[in-house]
């Protein structure tokens, strides 16, 4: 009994199928989401809270900023989530605390006025308060 290879038409069938799956590969690893950053998914308020932290605990004050006001954004958003909402007082808070550090104190209480209303039967967060950017 004589064995025939018949590889070439496996080689011939894959190199046909190739450009499908190149562009199916393709068109799954640059899905972008509604709101999405470099193609990761829908942004969050608590992500990008996240990686504000870690930008702080790397002393990238410039990328903390920035995320912490792409937090707002999304918060600020018509269609932002619940979840999205619940971050507001402590995205805000430490947006103003890190402008007013940086000595613009009128554009961090300008920040910080929604959350003035935020605290515990709407009085002013003492972390604010305690930092002058809210009044009692």
């Amino acid at each position: 009994m004589e064995l025939r290879h018949r590889g070439h038409r496996t080689v011939w069938g894959l190199l046909g199928a190739l450009p499908f799956v190149a562009v199916t590969a393709y068109l799954i690893s640059h899905q972008t989401g509604a709101g999405s950053e470099g193609g990761r998914g829908p942004l969050s308020a608590q992500g990008l809270f996240q990686q504000a932290v870690r930008e702080s605990q790397d002393g990238d004050r410039v990328g903390t900023e920035r995320h912490l006001r792409m937090a707002l954004a999304v918060i600020a958003r018509p269609e932002a989530t619940p979840n999205d909402r619940r971050w507001e007082r402590r995205v805000r808070s430490s947006l103003a605390s890190l402008v007013a550090a940086r000595g613009s104190t009128p554009e961090a209480r300008e920040i910080a006025a929604p959350a003035c209303r935020m605290g515990p039967e709407g009085a002013a967060p003492e972390e604010l308060v305690s930092a002058g950017l809210c009044d009692r």
